[in-house]
């Protein structure tokens, strides 16, 4: 009895063990893994970012006057909501404990100086703040992180993707939308806002449904990215298969309507590349019928 009492003792003890093992805190089960944070300096610093890919390529995003741009792009704005996502993921102060810090671990998890996905170096003031390697993903929007400087590999709230080494993957998407025009000219017909109402150069009211197609198609307009070299040059020597002229309070601007070999571009006045766009918004605003916004009934009734 007494041997069984002491053996049912012992297995007792074994299970509790095992439940500390499996159930033990972070702090106890990353002993050794403590670290600095990934980062050391506040977002607000940063004023430069570099990103480089495993494939040799590179992106720059530089903050000019407030607003985040493309100097390798004739300075067009990027995207700020990207910008601001990567360097808040970096910067983050709470990725809780390291996954790793060895030596191999920086290989398995691409995040060594000679292996990695990204490379992000981070600038601020003409002086460096830190470079910052992003490798493999342990899950959905996570991305494991090294700062060159440590040996620390966290897990951080970012995906790989989401930093591209392509200045044209960080272009700002809305880059050419007009929300509030005040004046319009499509093809030979021009309309003027007048007391809140759109009227024609005779003083006729455009139809409304297809005026308010094209007011939502020129508000909501978003490009793909930057009209690659070779189309940049053919683009240069087409022409327009529709031109729209807008005026808002801040400015005037035209867009050009582009097709060529099955791909569609978009040119603005107030910048001086071709855009990408796709089949969608470019049919939305050839397909504006020109009749029914000058306030003729095609149909004659």
């Amino acid at each position: 009895m007494n041997r069984t009492i002491i053996w049912l003792g012992f297995l007792l003890i074994a299970q509790l063990v095992l439940t500390l093992l499996i159930y033990r805190p972070p702090q106890i089960m990353t002993r050794g893994l403590e670290g600095a944070p990934l980062v050391r300096f506040n977002s607000a610093r940063v004023t430069e970012i570099t990103v480089d890919d495993d494939r040799d390529q590179e992106a720059v995003i530089r903050l000019e006057q407030g607003r985040w741009v493309l100097p390798e792009l004739s300075g067009l704005p990027a995207d700020a909501g990207m910008v601001n996502a990567l360097i808040g993921a970096i910067t983050a102060t709470d990725h809780s404990w390291p996954v790793a810090k060895s030596v191999p671990a920086r290989q398995r998890f691409q995040v060594a100086a000679y292996h990695y996905r990204r490379r992000i170096t981070l600038i601020g003031s003409d002086e460096l703040l830190g470079t910052v390697y992003l490798g493999t993903s342990p899950g959905f929007r996570q991305v494991h992180a090294r700062n060159d400087s440590g040996e620390a590999i966290y897990s951080i709230n970012l995906n790989a993707y989401d930093a591209p080494g392509l200045d044209g993957e960080w272009i700002d998407r809305d880059l050419l939308q007009s929300g509030n025009p005040k004046q319009l000219e499509l093809d030979d017909v021009m309309l003027s806002k007048i007391d809140n109402q759109w009227l024609t150069q005779n003083g006729e009211a455009p139809d409304d449904r297809e005026l308010q197609a094209l007011l939502l198609a020129l508000s909501s307009l978003q490009i793909e990215g930057v009209a690659d070299e070779d189309d940049q040059r053919s683009l240069a020597e087409a022409s327009p298969e529709r031109r729209i002229k807008i005026a808002t309070d801040d400015d005037s601007h035209s867009l050009e309507l582009f097709s060529l070999n099955g791909r569609y571009a978009v040119y603005d006045s107030r910048y001086p590349l071709f855009f990408a766009i796709s089949d969608y918004n470019y049919q939305r605003l050839l397909g504006i019928n020109t009749a029914l916004i000058a306030g003729n009934d095609p149909t004659g009734e």
